[in-house]
């Protein structure tokens, strides 16, 4: 059987690196990731399509499924595939094996890995790194939820629980410096940044890096309004930086009492 013809002109095209500083090694080392353009099934199906006008795309799209299930059989009875040329999905085994004389049931659970072939690695010699943007490890607060209500938005119930969903908000390090902090609204809708006006969670009841849930503090009354503030030195899960990272919620939460909260049913 002849190799599939993949390969097509014209075809050169940037993607997006990100530097990440590399952990592992001592000093200010980098590496860098390619950001993901990933292509659907329904992106593949639409370029065959275009090479092949005469062919419809029912035929197409059967074939497509006729393999993906003929590949997983394959995988299925253990075996390892050629994948049209592009590259050999096997099984593997990943992990430790503790024991001294291990036997069959030590044997980690099976995965699966692919080895690209040479076709699949010069397809990507027209590409080439368009833009670069340093790592972005600040936190981010995206969402607040009134766990008195369930209801999401900007207003919270009077001494009730809140959760406040973002990304890179797990609190670490020193505990002066870090946590939840309630910056009230100046009458020009501004925050205040006097830090002697703001409020700090003492009582934080769920510490991850996408959540953080507390009871708010008895200084927020019903009627006033405050800016949320999660300053941390937590950095990719249980490492800390010496620094200290902040964010800062773009509106300000309305207090409300428990008689005017809205609860969902």
């Amino acid at each position: 059987m002849s190799e599939l013809i993949t390969e097509h002109l014209n075809s050169e095209k940037s993607v997006n690196a990100t530097f990440h500083k590399n952990c592992m090694v001592d000093g200010d080392k980098k590496y860098a990731t390619v950001k993901r353009n990933t292509a659907t099934l329904e992106n593949v199906i639409a370029a065959v399509k275009q090479n092949n006008p005469l062919v419809s795309e029912t035929i197409i799209r059967m074939m497509a499924t006729e393999f993906k299930i003929a590949v997983l059989q394959k995988l299925g009875n253990g075996e390892a595939v050629n994948v049209f040329d592009l590259g050999i999905m096997y099984l593997n085994s990943r992990g430790g094996i503790d024991a001294q004389d291990p036997t069959v049931e030590d044997v980690p659970d099976l995965g699966i890995g692919f080895v690209p072939s040479k076709e699949a690695k010069s397809s990507v010699a027209g590409v080439f790194v368009g833009g670069v943007v340093a790592e972005n490890t600040d936190p981010a607060i995206r969402q607040f939820t009134d766990l008195f209500t369930g209801q999401t938005g900007h207003e919270a119930t009077e001494g009730m629980p809140l959760q406040v969903s973002g990304e890179r908000l797990k609190i670490a390090g020193d505990s002066n410096r870090t946590g939840v902090f309630f910056a009230p609204v100046k009458t020009d809708g501004s925050m205040n940044s006097d830090e002697q006006t703001w409020v700090k969670a003492s009582h934080v009841f769920q510490n991850m890096p996408k959540t953080i849930s507390l009871i708010l503090p008895p200084e927020l009354k019903a009627g006033t309004s405050w800016f949320v503030v999660v300053r941390t030195s937590s950095s990719h899960g249980k490492r800390e930086v010496k620094s200290v990272r902040e964010a800062t919620s773009a509106r300000p939460l309305a207090i409300v009492s428990a008689g005017d909260a809205a609860i969902t049913p």
